[in-house]
């Protein structure tokens, strides 16, 4: 009796251990599912960076094919101006009126010409966009294909094992293997890049999510389609199945006309009278209908002689409601590590960006049609009010784009 009692007091001992067990697989559990929930955020963010890069990178092709709409304008405006002034003065002598006609022929040809060039460029700006988005959006989609190992690369390129080479020859070829290329391997040079770089390291750089036989080269003249889609695909034996498929959705071009700035300076006269007099609404409504009638009239008989520049159809149409839209889907297989599986699947992510006119001060936006006509009138007015003159010929800094985000999802 004594011996049992005495060990009855031991009887409590390794109660403990089962809940340390239980407490043990709760953290394990909790482990994983953070560990998976923290790779899908990850997964997801990937993708949804490469459409905002995307979108991005188009936008800012476009902004700058715009800008240097801006630049031809105010050219466009200074030749124009000058021819004007010569067709005018020759015109007044009776030998002048066909050196006049001559000269006028010669400037509509030169802007008709001015803007089927900038109308075939604007194909190219599009197709361009869209390539650079479908760049920057595999770039960016976390594409983790594996490359060629070392090993890999010296037997498949130099029939060689690693073993054999001696420390400065395994040197070098670890280089042009980090690398992924040597310009210096004559016909060894193509079989270096396909056995050193990724598969898919080759694929962007041949370009081949653009396919030029069905998409056409960037040049002048070709349009690409309106909606692009291209996809890359790849099998490894540590992530399985992947696949990324980019959809790039825009325009096909800029519709342009050449800018006639007899309505835009009616306007600046009609408002600058309203301003110093004080008229009743009857001489307004007079003077509106005098104006309209004016710049008709120009319009009507010289409607190219005063088209200095070029003009989209309706810049805010052109612009700011003319996006370049960006719809990344990547596919990952689900990737089982016995206690738990990384649930993959299909993400997708869509982002839209546009370039738009940046705003002065005065509130003024940024367009690509000249400037070169309102700061001449802003000159003369000046000079009415006893100002001094502050005049800037062809300031190009009034035709800057910006780009931003507009839709993300």
């Amino acid at each position: 009796m004594f011996k049992i009692f005495k060990n009855a007091a031991r009887y409590d001992r390794g109660q403990l251990f089962p809940y340390l067990i239980a407490i043990l697989v709760v953290v394990i559990i909790v482990a994983m599912i953070t560990v998976n929930l923290g790779q899908i955020g990850v997964f997801k963010t990937d993708v949804s960076n490469a459409a905002d890069a995307g979108a991005l990178a188009g936008a800012s092709t476009l902004s700058g094919y715009l800008l240097g709409l801006g630049f031809q304008s105010e050219k466009m405006c200074g030749v124009g101006i000058v021819a004007l002034v010569v067709i005018i003065l020759a015109a007044c002598t009776v030998i002048g009126i066909l050196v006049a006609i001559l000269a006028y022929v010669a400037l509509l040809i030169k802007q008709y010409i001015t803007l089927f060039q900038a109308l075939e460029d604007g194909k190219m700006a599009w197709s361009n966009a869209k390539k650079t988005a479908f760049s920057y959006a595999f770039q960016n989609a976390g594409i983790d294909e594996p490359r060629p190992t070392f090993k890999t690369f010296l037997k498949k390129v130099y029939g060689i094992d690693p073993d054999s080479l001696s420390i400065e020859e395994l040197a070098k070829k670890n280089r042009i293997y980090a690398l992924g290329d040597d310009p210096s391997a004559g016909d060894l040079r193509y079989k270096i890049k396909e056995h050193a770089q990724s598969r898919f390291s080759r694929f962007m750089e041949l370009s081949e999510y653009w396919h030029e036989d069905e998409w056409g080269e960037i040049k002048p003249g070709n349009i690409s389609p309106s909606i692009v889609t291209s996809s890359y695909g790849w099998v490894d034996a540590e992530n399985g199945e992947n696949r990324v498929t980019v959809t790039v959705m825009g325009n096909i071009m800029y519709p342009l006309k050449l800018y006639n700035p007899a309505k835009d300076m009616g306007e600046k006269i009609r408002d600058w009278i309203k301003e110093r007099l004080n008229l009743p609404w009857y001489l307004e409504w007079l003077l509106d209908a005098y104006v309209g009638l004016m710049v008709g009239l120009l319009g009507a008989l010289l409607p190219m002689g005063l088209s200095f520049g070029k003009d989209p159809e309706d810049v805010r149409a052109q612009t700011d409601n003319n996006p370049i839209t960006v719809k990344v889907e990547r596919y990952k297989r689900d990737k089982n590590l016995g206690l738990w599986n990384f649930r993959y699947g299909t993400v997708q992510s869509q982002a839209s960006a546009h370039a738009y006119g940046e705003s002065d001060p005065d509130l003024r936006i940024h367009d690509i049609k000249p400037l070169l006509w309102d700061d001449v009138f802003e000159w003369i007015a000046r000079l009415f009010n006893s100002e001094a003159p502050d005049f800037k010929i062809m300031d190009t800094s009034k035709h800057l784009f910006e780009v931003e985000l507009i839709m993300v999802r």
